[in-house]
């Protein structure tokens, strides 16, 4: 319905209820006074429902404005729902690619320092002293000494030699010195063993394997039947090195050692 046929239709019933006069009031100026009056009385009604009639419709028209604002409302918010469940989607995936990407770089990395460590120098003790050396360098050296550990001899003196000289400057320089000699005495190699312990005292003076390698060169001296220069080694040692643990194997080994080779 609209505004018009609603102010019409108001505007009627209200002359309908208005009180009823009659004919013969228009036969003198006090029916005429009183119908004036009426009409004036009815214009005025008019006026109030017109006023009312628009205030209703002013109402009605915020009230549907108000509605469709909350319609619109309604569906930005429900717009915005699926919005923030979409984010939400693409955020779940990008939580889970990074923590994947994550694991694949942690793994790289773990790779990669376990590759890097088999380059890395790593510290060792070797003859009471820290050192740092190569990881294959102290493979190599370690294959050399459990080979003399198992008593393969050759293996170990061939295992050395190919370490010494793959190794110049290795701080198991001095340790595997000695134990070439150790492996070639044991080889009844009396000869290589005697240069080898000799290349050892003077090649690395300040080795706490010096004293051994005393000892070991005069046990060579004597099986090479050098009496007199085993003689010297063991005085050397004795005096050079009286608080080593060989020293006093030495002095024991002097008291039994005559100074001049039994005659033939």
């Amino acid at each position: 319905m609209t505004r018009a046929s609603i102010f019409a239709s108001v505007l009627a019933g209200a002359v309908l209820l208005a009180p009823g006069t009659s004919q013969a009031l228009f036969e003198d100026d006090q029916a005429r006074k009183a119908i004036l009056a009426e009409r004036v009385r009815i214009d005025q009604l008019g006026r109030d429902l017109r006023g009312q009639i628009e205030a209703m419709l002013s109402r009605l028209d915020r009230l549907e404005a108000s509605a469709r604002g909350q319609l619109t409302l309604q569906g930005q918010i429900e717009s915005m729902r699926q919005e923030i469940a979409r984010l939400r989607g693409t955020l779940e995936e990008q939580t889970n690619e990074l923590t994947n990407t994550q694991r694949q770089q942690r793994d790289q990395h773990s790779d990669f320092d376990t590759r890097l460590r088999k380059f890395e120098p790593v510290a060792v003790e070797i003859d009471g002293r820290s050192q740092s050396v190569e990881p294959a360098e102290r493979r190599s050296f370690e294959a050399a000494l459990a080979a003399f550990g198992s008593k393969d001899f050759r293996m170990a003196q061939l295992s050395l030699q190919s370490f010494l000289v793959q190794y110049p400057g290795s701080p198991y320089s001095a340790t595997a010195t000695y134990w070439l000699g150790s492996s070639q005495f044991a080889l009844k190699d009396y000869k290589a063993a005697a240069d080898t312990l000799l290349m050892l005292i003077g090649r690395y003076p300040d080795s706490p394997r010096v004293p051994e390698a005393l000892l070991n060169l005069a046990y060579t001296q004597i099986e090479l039947n050098d009496r007199r220069s085993a003689r010297r080694t063991l005085e050397q040692l004795v005096e050079r090195y009286p608080e080593a643990s060989v020293t006093a194997t030495a002095r024991d080994r002097l008291a039994t050692l005559p100074a001049q080779p039994p005659a033939r």
